[in-house]
């Protein structure tokens, strides 16, 4: 027996983790063979391969090809098909002084419904794609998601109301369809409910992730409809308060319910070329279908559309089912955890098995726990030094070792905490080391005032929670209080995200009053039992929340892994009765050394540079033409530069690479070096007034994907209008305002502002187009171990214009 407690604590954990990762594994896709009302990955991958073949960003000539495809497809689906011309627009900073615009294309399909005064449901994807990527997955997988969710709806009964099949252009140069649909396209009038699809990786399942207001019966239907349903509400509160966006942010602007759905596995693909259709998963495909067809076939189906009712805590069980509950449900399972922790406190207690003290020294524990964790991790963190696209991508290369490996010192630095208050460990050098910790923190990227906090918080709880032993129980309930506090305070602050804190805490809650209920027995059979519930409690913990682990780190982890450490906090209430003889034995400092070492070996190779033809790093370099001044450069704005990407820059009579500025589009210092002038047609900039309006125009050069117009003036300039309607665009003295536009039209983009009565101003534009010069050397093929990423391999053209009046 007590063999089987030593070696519980490893057998959990193996099993638990094996759990949790087949529950993040996409299904199998189902093949064109399938029935024609069933989501078919098969089916589907045929518009991958059509569409994903090269990058088409907003634009390009590529993107006419895939609009084509859209349109054609859609119709011989047999739906109502339309294209919708607009501008979508967006701020690009704070201030108000930088403005994307985008002559976008949206796409519309609509299979009609029985009752076309209902409300409609939309369904909604983006068919464009960044500079560099063919995009098989952001956002193709969703488009090609869409079609045959369109067939196979058609293939059934006619639904009850009508289903909009949305692809809005312009979403990577900052939602610009969407803002042009949902701001001025009068269908957006008809629309009840949105489902949207979106993508940020090539691998594992989809989850719905972000959901309307009022969404309580909406995620009950969801519950009933969704095969392998992926969701939670701390993932969906958590997203509200990050600067991210999809499309689905416009709906959510416009008041509409509805659910959002990503997959963010094999990020390595994110945006750049690996994005290709023999790389895409199609399990992920196949997931996202089993998800999304069974929720719009009900919700088209339906007489009346979910109503709005409170929103609702929710969570999947390790991607087989999907459980919902109102806040007062919350609630009530809170009252219920404060029960079974105060009845397993009191029998404790009173049964001389712990002391007031000791309890209190295992929430000093808990916390300890928490915080050495994250201070280990958040070290980490700044040493891997992913702060920008470059560093990023070498990571993710090895994405799932930096998981095991952070993994396994967060879990390690859990057990070392619970190893040293089961043998009482002296106090001194962990709170010294702690206090080294976090100075170390800051021996990379600046002073680090998190780290210093968290060292120091750590030395303090050393203090507080080391220096004598503490029972199995103290640890144990201390653990259950502080995960309780926890609970209602985000109970309180945030329901949503309740559903990550209190099911570890009912289990482990559950496992204790069934301990304190039956402990104490001399029959080796009951005690035998428990151990056993114990392990399944514990393995069933760890699962769940290796699941919830994974993803979240997928999404945050690269940027702060001691996110990680709220993790291991949370299991190890259920760990504690299995840990706590293997921490008491001789064996629990040296399972504290074998987890760091292995989580240190794994974390250091996933750190070292390994860059393959299935893992490239990234190069960046355009070609840079001012023919006003007949000077030319070659360009790169990575931060890093390989030696592929020096010889480009400094071929074809390139002299002087270096890092430097040309202002006003380049105002950080970028690899440049003066290269051969060639001819490149410039765009027409013009600066001209005309009574008290002064009028700036660019007639962009042919092929021109999107153009940046700078304009800076002396004294102020307002009423801001482009090609004459109304714009929100900041002028102010002496600074540059900037209108960025995507797909402009080859007939000229004018900015006019009503000016004073006397002044100057400067004009500047930068636009790009696909491709090398004609007339330039074209630079060698990229080695397999680089892929481009950004505007490379295009030419960007200025213009000059000056005006006083």
């Amino acid at each position: 027996m007590k063999t089987i407690r030593i070696l519980g604590f490893w057998i959990c954990l193996a099993i638990g983790l094996g759990l949790g990762t087949l529950a993040q594994k996409a299904p199998q896709p189902v093949g064109v063979s399938a029935a024609d009302t069933a989501f078919s990955a098969g089916r589907a991958m045929e518009d991958v391969r059509a569409i994903a073949q090269r990058p088409h960003p907003t634009g390009s000539a590529e993107i006419v090809r895939v609009r084509d495809h859209l349109l054609t497809r859609i119709g011989a689906l047999g739906l109502e098909v339309s294209v919708r011309p607009g501008e979508g627009f967006r701020p690009y900073s704070d201030d108000g002084r930088s403005l994307g615009v985008a002559a976008v294309q949206n796409v519309v399909g609509i299979l009609p419904g029985q009752d076309r005064e209902l409300p409609a449901l939309l369904v909604m994807s983006h068919y464009d794609t960044v500079h560099n990527s063919p995009g098989a997955a952001d956002d193709t997988l969703g488009v090609a998601a869409a079609l045959e969710i369109a067939r196979a709806l058609k293939a059934g009964p006619v639904p009850a109301r009508d289903v909009i099949f949305l692809f809005t252009e312009g979403e990577e140069a900052g939602l610009l369809g969407a803002d042009a649909f949902f701001a001025r396209d009068p269908t957006a009038r008809k629309v009840g409910m949105v489902l949207n699809m979106e993508t940020r990786g090539d691998a594992g399942r989809a989850a719905m992730f972000q959901t309307g207001p009022d969404n309580g019966e909406l995620l009950a239907l969801m519950a009933r409809e969704a095969v392998g349903p992926s969701a939670n509400s701390l993932a969906s509160t958590v997203y509200e308060r990050m600067p991210n966006d999809t499309d689905f942010t416009h709906a959510l602007k416009a008041g509409l319910p509805g659910l959002n759905f990503a997959l963010i596995d094999n990020q390595l693909a994110y945006h750049t070329p690996l994005s290709t259709p023999e790389r895409l998963d199609q399990g992920s495909l196949q997931h996202m279908g089993d998800q999304v067809l069974p929720v719009a076939r009900a919700l088209a189906d339906a007489q009346s559309l979910p109503a709005r009712s409170p929103n609702v805590i929710y969570s999947d069980i390790l991607g087989l089912i999907l459980i919902s509950y109102s806040t007062t449900v919350g609630w009530a399972l809170l009252v219920l955890a404060t029960a079974l922790i105060g009845f397993v406190a009191w029998r404790a207690l009173t049964g001389g098995g712990v002391t007031g003290l000791e309890i209190v020294k295992g929430v000093a524990g808990a916390l300890l726990l928490l915080l050495a964790s994250a201070l280990v991790l958040h070290l980490l963190g700044r040493l891997l030094q992913v702060g920008d696209g470059q560093r990023l991508y070498d990571i993710l290369g090895r994405f799932d070792l930096l998981l095991l490996g952070a993994g396994a010192l967060g879990v390690g630095t859990g057990l070392l905490v619970i190893t040293a208050q089961a043998r009482g460990a002296r106090r001194i050098w962990p709170s010294l080391a702690a206090l080294a910790l976090g100075g170390a923190c800051s021996l990379t990227g600046g002073f680090d005032p998190v780290g210093l906090g968290l060292g120091v918080a750590v030395a303090v709880l050393v203090w507080a929670s080391l220096g004598r032993k503490v029972g199995v129980l103290g640890v144990w309930i201390g653990g259950l209080v502080t995960l309780l506090l926890a609970s209602l305070a985000a109970q309180i602050l945030a329901p949503g995200a309740t559903v990550m804190l209190v099911w570890p805490l009912l289990v482990a809650a559950l496992g204790a009053t069934l301990a304190m209920g039956l402990g104490g027995t001399r029959d080796r059979r009951v005690a035998l039992a428990m151990t056993l519930v114990m392990g399944v409690l514990a393995t069933l913990t760890v699962a769940q929340l290796t699941a919830w682990g994974a993803w979240t780190f997928a999404g945050i982890g690269l940027m702060e892994p001691a996110v990680l450490a709220v993790f291991v906090l949370l299991a190890a209430p259920a760990l504690v009765p299995i840990t706590f003889d293997f921490a008491e034995s001789p064996w629990g400092w040296r399972g504290v050394v074998l987890l760091a070492v292995t989580g240190l070996g794994l974390v250091v190779t996933a750190a070292m540079p390994a860059a393959s033809a299935d893992r490239p790093n990234l190069t960046e370099a355009h070609h840079l033409a001012d023919p006003s001044t007949g000077r030319a450069w070659r360009v790169s704005t990575l931060p890093q530069l390989d030696a592929w990407t020096r010889e480009v820059l400094i071929a074809d009579g390139g002299v002087d690479l270096k890092q430097q500025t040309l202002e006003p589009f380049l105002s950080k210092p970028t690899w440049m070096a003066e290269t051969r002038a060639v001819p490149v047609p410039p765009p027409i900039l013009t600066a001209e007034r005309s009574g008290d309006r002064l009028i700036v125009r660019v007639i962009p050069g042919a092929g021109t994907e999107v153009l940046s117009l700078k304009i800076r003036a002396s004294t102020a300039l307002h009423d801001p209008r482009l090609n004459g309607r109304p714009i929100t665009l900041v002028s102010q003295p002496d600074s540059w305002s900037t209108l960025t536009y995507h797909a402009p039209d080859p007939n000229g983009v004018t900015l006019s502002f009503t000016s004073e009565a006397t002044g100057r101003v400067e004009a500047e534009v930068m636009e790009f187009r696909d491709g090398w010069p004609i007339e330039a050397a074209a630079p060698p093929a990229k080695p397999a171990e680089l892929m481009a990423t950004g505007m490379s391999d295009k030419t960007a053209v200025l213009a000059h214009a000056r005006l006083a009046w």
